[in-house]
Parts: C-alpha cells; structure tokens; sequence
C-alpha cells in the first residue's frame, strides 16, 4: 500500500528525534518517540544479540532501553546516521520501516583512543495511538562494525574479567 506523504514525515522526523535524542543524551524525551511496551533489539554481524558484560542488547520496554543506554553512554560521544527510510504501510494505523545507518561512539575519558563504529539497517514497526506515530519494535542487523584496539581490549576485560569498563 502507498504511505500517505504526511505519515511519512512525521515519521522520518520521529527517526531523526530517536538518533540526536541519543546522541545528545535527552532520555527524558523518548517517550515523544516510542511506546513505552516497544521492543528494542541489537544484533551483532553474525547475527548473535549483542551485549555488554551480562546485558544483552535486548529490551522488552522503553523504559529498559533508555535506563540502560544513558548510563551505558554516559562517559561516551555518540552519533547516529541514518539513510532515507524504506517505509510501508502495513495497515491504517501500522508502518514498517528499514533504515541504513552508522553509528559511531567514543568514550570520552580515553583521549579518543576507544572508539567502535558500525552500521547496518534498522527494522522497525511504527504504530498510530491517540492520532501519533510511534516506534513499537525495534531491530539493528549490524553488517560491519570497526573497533580501536583500545576497545576491544576493554571489551575482552569486560567480556571475560568482568570489569565494567564500557
């Protein structure tokens, strides 16, 4: 089915709220973006969910994801990127959406030395409530990631030393 131009834009425009609320760290206004029971989910290139120490990028809620990103980015400068949305009407009130993407995130106390960046294609499910579009679903397919050395160091002492260094 053909999307109507104005659903369209509202929603490009709510995908572009989701990266620059990410990025510049206001949690506080994701609700103005997805639905509080939407599913997030993160996969790495070999399509295993991706984690961070015991945490698998897996989040059953708004809530969840947005806890557990803005301390997982709290020591970090993030940006997010994203390609012209592949939308789709799936129904009045539903949307599909595929997005290229790339991301790139530096922690701030190692002098630019840990940086991880990525990209891949969003999958995501946008529902209408109360005359709004919202993101209701959310899936990252990585198809590359480029990780400083200094990084993957951190991430082997996080993986298997436990350190909570990232």
């Amino acid at each position: 089915m053909s999307i109507p131009v104005e659903v369209a834009e509202i929603i490009i425009r709510k995908k572009s709220q989701y990266g620059r609320y990410i990025d510049t760290k206001q949690w506080d206004k994701f609700d103005q973006v997805a639905l509080p029971d939407a599913e997030f989910i993160f996969l790495d290139t070999d399509g295993s969910i991706l984690k961070a120490g015991e945490t698998s990028f897996a989040f059953r809620s708004s809530k969840a994801f947005t806890s557990f990103f803005s301390k997982f980015f709290a020591r970090a400068q993030t940006l997010h990127m994203f390609g012209p949305g592949d939308l789709q009407l799936k129904a009045i009130d539903e949307v599909g959406a595929i997005w290229g993407m790339e991301d790139q995130i530096i922690l701030k106390h190692a002098v630019g030395l840990v940086e991880i960046r990525g990209g891949g294609y969003y999958h995501e499910t946008w529902k209408m409530r109360n005359g709004d579009w919202f993101l209701t679903s959310l899936r990252l397919e990585r198809t590359y990631q480029k990780t400083s050395f200094l990084a993957k160091i951190l991430i082997l002492c996080d993986r298997y030393l436990r350190l909570s260094v990232i």
